[in-house]
């Protein structure tokens, strides 16, 4: 045998499983990671580790520069969408959440925090998303780190005395968002 035929390479069986055996772990592993921020069963972190408290009141700014806190809404139940540009399950939910969003017409408030993104990078999203709801930025992930598990996304339902009822790490569909907006908060989308 020739040193050409042990060599490692293309040509050789054992390499070749090799990298078909290498592919097929970190497809593993991949999927892991992709069911565990899926919508599959039910979504990691129910209730979270903020449910019960009051919503944290930092102090943020919206996408056109206005000042925002939480506390603008009192009053009126509030769905808090964390998401970045770079999230491939957050871009996946935003057109649902604007669906439902326009559907409740105000009888709940709609907030989306883009935390630790670029700028621009967040509006253009915005715009091709067509999302209408209130966008906010959370450059340092001061408000997501208050509230979310890690997960991304990560949506809080917030009641109308401002205290956190549910978060739920993972992406949600359009079905998902209107049966727990139902469930926790008694408005039919």
């Amino acid at each position: 045998m020739s040193a050409k035929q042990n060599a490692p390479g293309p040509r050789n069986p054992a390499f070749t499983w090799a990298v078909i055996a290498a592919v097929i772990v970190a497809s593993g592993i991949v999927s892991f990671f992709l069911l565990r921020s899926s919508t599959s069963g039910e979504n990691r972190a129910q209730g979270g580790r903020s449910a019960g408290v009051r919503a944290p009141q930092v102090s943020l700014v919206d996408f056109a520069g206005k000042p925002f806190t939480l506390d603008e809404y009192r009053g009126t139940p509030v769905v808090v969408n964390f998401w970045a540009s770079w999230c491939p399950f957050c871009i996946a939910e935003m057109p649902g959440f604007e669906k439902v969003h326009q559907a409740l017409q105000g009888e709940v408030q709609f907030v989306g925090i883009d935390q630790r993104d670029d700028f621009d990078a967040a509006k253009q999203l915005a715009e091709e998303t067509g999302v209408t709801y209130r966008l906010v930025r959370d450059p340092d992930g001061r408000a997501y780190d208050a509230v979310a598990n890690g997960a991304m996304p990560t949506t809080a339902f917030i009641d109308a005395d401002g205290k956190v009822v549910e978060v739920v790490g993972g992406q949600l569909s359009e079905e998902q968002l209107r049966e727990r907006i139902l469930k926790l908060f008694g408005v039919s989308a």
